[in-house]
């Protein structure tokens, strides 16, 4: 067993000792419901994974148009369309030290023949609504794109190439899986093979919990044994000569070409954090930490748009509610263009940069996202008091 963990609260320091799960269920539903703990951000560099939940349960068959024969706990696509099958056990069940490998090389070798990218599509969607999320919409914050009809597509070419991720997960991961697991690894040119140990931590009141990702398996022969399979990165140089060559085909008037680069200009001045993304065009996702979540407030498209339904009152960490995305909501609709409907925000929270070419309208919606953030800050203060 690791040693504790230790948590300040004021002036007071709280020790978090190292508890098991009760069962695998548990571990199940924290990934589903946090694929971070996967370890994203120790699995690359640069550009963290990502995953979006296609489906837990996920059956796979061992003939074309047989029955369902297997089925792998939980099935991902990060943000490059690539598959991730995660199989959990808990450390103490012995099935972790061999059947477990056998079961997934198993799930690997059928999923990469007999999976299809629409059927795929299919279960994300299914599985979206039993969740009650947007299926385009957590498709789109995934790819930091809005235009995502090639991404399934893009599934289908990677399970057809192998160019599938298979994730081990446990409390613990024991010393001979780990090993199993860098020896494939090293040895699998296109599947790449990791271990993920999640490691709970609980105060003495049970009270407070934490979990601890750990990534096994990413040697450096296993780094330098695989191709890149990460969507091309983006950034500020990228953006900029996008805008031009719009200007320049046509694509962006020059008002509204002007108008992305004063709006990008605001997120670096007001935004706490912001990323770039996208594939055909260039995006930049404005983040302020307040709101809790993925903490994105909008995305800068240089396709000549602005997409703002990332924020939710009901994300992880927020303090504010529908009042204040309400409010928000009402000031950009309070923007005076026949593009702008208040009426649609619902259900359509976009507005096309064309809208933003007036100086006044761009000082407008600034000011609406100013106040809003405000306003989510104000929130949270009062929800502490």
């Amino acid at each position: 067993m690791d040693g504790g963990i230790y948590l300040m609260d004021g002036d007071s320091l709280i020790e978090m000792t190292e508890e098991q799960y009760d069962s695998e269920r548990i571990l199940q539903e924290s990934l589903a419901d946090f694929p971070r703990l996967l370890a994203g951000d120790q699995m690359t560099t640069d550009d963290a994974r990502r995953w979006a939940l296609v489906a837990r349960e996920a059956a796979v068959p061992d003939k074309e148009g047989g029955g369902d024969r297997w089925s792998a706990d939980h099935l991902f696509v990060d943000q490059a369309g690539v598959p991730t099958i995660v199989e959990v056990k808990r450390s103490d069940d012995t099935r972790i030290r061999r059947e477990v490998v056998g079961q997934m090389l198993d799930y690997v070798a059928h999923a990469s023949i007999y999976w299809n990218g629409s059927d795929l599509q299919d279960r994300f969607i299914e599985t979206c609504e039993e969740r009650g999320t947007v299926p385009e919409q957590l498709l789109s914050e995934l790819t930091g794109d809005e235009e995502t009809d090639g991404f399934w597509e893009q599934v289908q070419t990677n399970l057809r190439s192998g160019n599938i991720r298979l994730l081990f997960v446990a409390d613990a991961i024991p010393s001979e899986l780990k090993r199993v697991v860098e020896f494939l690894n090293e040895q699998m040119s296109s599947t790449e093979v990791l271990a993920v140990e999640v490691t709970q931590y609980v105060d003495e009141q049970d009270n407070l919990k934490a979990f601890v990702p750990r990534l096994h398996g990413q040697t450096e022969e296993a780094r330098s044994a695989k191709r890149s399979t990460a969507r091309p990165t983006h950034d500020e140089e990228d953006l900029l000569n996008d805008l031009r060559e719009k200007e320049r085909s046509g694509v962006l008037s020059a008002a509204e070409a002007a108008a992305v680069r004063d709006i990008y200009d605001f997120i670096q001045t007001e935004a706490d954090a912001y990323d770039f993304g996208g594939s055909a065009n260039v995006s930049v996702t404005a983040r302020w930490e307040v709101l809790g979540g993925s903490k994105g407030m909008f995305t800068l498209n240089s396709g000549g748009h602005i997409d703002f339904w990332q924020p939710s009152p009901d994300a992880d960490g927020a303090e504010w509610g529908e009042t204040e995305l309400e409010e928000w909501y009402d000031a950009l609709g309070a923007i005076d263009h026949p593009s702008i409907d208040r009426e649609k925000f619902d259900t359509q929270q976009k507005i096309q940069i064309v809208a933003l070419t007036d100086e006044s309208n761009r000082s407008q919606f600034k000011a609406a996202c100013r106040q809003f953030a405000q306003a989510c800050e104000q929130a949270a203060d009062e929800s502490f008091v």
